[in-house]
């Protein structure tokens, strides 16, 4: 008898009906009906595993696993390698996170500080002007800078590259420790 005629009897056996399997495994009726007839040569551990659950019965014995001592080494060894392959994976994942969100801060740091100098320049020159028509386009000029940082904040919000939550994070840490945070930046650099 096949893996597929076992799963079947057993199924029969509890008085399970396809779609009940299904909804156990979290697979469609049809997925699942492929795999007793056959059209399913191979399948996950995760739905092999769901299978034997769903079935109640010990997953060696639904899959007729041998149980000797060379088939239980080499189930670990693999299982030791699948470990070590995922802790792996899990440390390239935190390291390009962390990378990722290095990046956005230095986005973000390089947007305000472009904005920020050009306000400080137009500030001071609208401290030594006294001609009131200079005065007002210096006005003009800095809720023109202010508005060009607003949009270029936007921007990179609805393109996806950023996250409103992203530069409140960066502003908060840049009004705690203005200068320990540059300093973090270029250290980075």
């Amino acid at each position: 008898m096949n893996t597929q005629e076992r799963i079947k009897l057993y199924r029969k056996q509890k008085n399970l009906s396809q779609s009940q399997m299904a909804s156990v495994i979290g697979i469609s009726q049809a997925a699942y009906a492929k795999i007793e007839s056959g059209v399913t040569e191979s399948m996950t551990l995760v739905v092999a595993t769901g299978i034997a659950k769903a079935l109640g019965e010990d997953f060696n014995e639904v899959f007729e696993i041998e149980k000797d001592n060379k088939t239980i080494v080499s189930l670990k060894d693999e299982i030791e390698e699948l470990k070590r392959r995922i802790s792996e994976k899990d440390l390239l994942i935190k390291s390009i996170s962390s990378q990722h969100k290095y990046t956005k801060d230095v986005l973000i740091a390089e947007v305000y500080l472009f904005h920020y100098n050009q306000l400080v320049k137009l500030r001071e020159q609208l401290e030594n002007c006294s001609n009131e028509k200079v005065r007002s386009t210096l006005t003009e000029e800095i809720s023109r800078v202010q508005k060009m940082e607003k949009r270029k904040y936007k921007t990179y919000i609805t393109t996806g590259v950023l996250e409103q939550s992203d530069i409140d994070d960066v502003y908060s840490r840049m009004s705690e420790n203005y200068e320990g945070y540059l300093d973090d930046l270029k250290r980075f650099a």
